[in-house]
């Protein structure tokens, strides 16, 4: 698999000294760690909002070394509290201006205009003004117009946390969806752990450095780490680890049913 980006000895003032890591392209990435740990901070370097020479490479070249607007076409960034108002009234006049931008003939911008309402399950929503909108709504637009530019990767900021966790999920299938459809790659903090088990790789910050970084389950089953540095275990994990340490299950089940199935054999 092909190296995208890579994080070299990163440091910055309080937050980070030396962190290094590696993203394969097409690989969905979350990052993790307890509150005040830097993590939105982290997707601005890493996005080029806050430029820090010789430490990040996209493609093997120093972000300082690409033209800006070459930058701007191969990544995107969505960081929710950063985001400015919609221009339009509706989200139909928002979608179809953008879509304007990026497509040439009218049966393209109609197809397209369609094919987005119908993926990001926007159809009910078209009247409506974006900028009154829940935030799960204006999450997804902000990916459709974000995805029209067809970057190489994405850079989110925990754009799931103010989400239940029925629009957690949601969100989490239609970013796989989009990494599965575009070969995006897929840069992502969050402050829940249960976000991070739908991703292929999971880092965990800590005290200024990567603490953790593998398989997002082989991570979180770290139970005694993850309590100590304050960050919550999703409620099944926590219960099929304490579960497997008294020998009444033998691995860790996410499954409920499954779980209970188990117990009751």
């Amino acid at each position: 698999m092909k190296e995208l980006l890579e994080v070299i000895n990163l440091n910055y003032p309080d937050l980070f000294e030396n962190i290094s890591f590696r993203v394969e392209q097409g690989k969905f990435i979350t990052i993790s760690g307890a509150n005040n740990c830097g993590k939105t901070t982290l997707i601005r370097i890493l996005s080029g909002q806050i430029p820090i020479k010789e430490a990040i490479k996209l493609l093997g070249m120093y972000e300082e070394e690409y033209p800006v607007n070459l930058w701007k076409e191969i990544t995107g960034t969505i960081i929710p509290q950063d985001c400015p108002t919609f221009l339009f009234k509706t989200i139909e006049e928002e979608l179809k201006y953008m879509i304007h931008l990026f497509k040439k003939t009218e049966e393209e911008k109609e197809e397209t205009y369609k094919e987005i309402i119908k993926k990001y399950k926007l159809t009910k929503f078209q009247k409506k003004d974006p900028n009154s909108a829940s935030e799960f709504i204006q999450i997804k637009l902000l990916l459709a117009e974000k995805m029209l530019a067809s970057p190489q990767i994405l850079f989110l900021d925990d754009i799931c946390m103010e989400l239940d966790e029925k629009e957690q999920k949601e969100i989490i299938n239609l970013l796989r969806t989009l990494q599965l459809e575009t070969k995006v790659t897929i840069i992502m903090t969050t402050s829940n752990l249960n976000v991070s088990l739908e991703s292929d790789y999971l880092i965990i910050i800590d005290e200024k450095q990567v603490l953790l970084e593998g398989n997002p389950l082989t991570i979180i089953e770290k139970d005694n780490v993850l309590n100590k540095i304050g960050l919550e275990l999703p409620f099944m994990i926590d219960l099929s680890v304490k579960l497997r340490d008294y020998n009444v299950v033998e691995k860790v089940e996410l499954d409920m049913d499954r779980m209970v199935d188990t117990i009751w054999k």
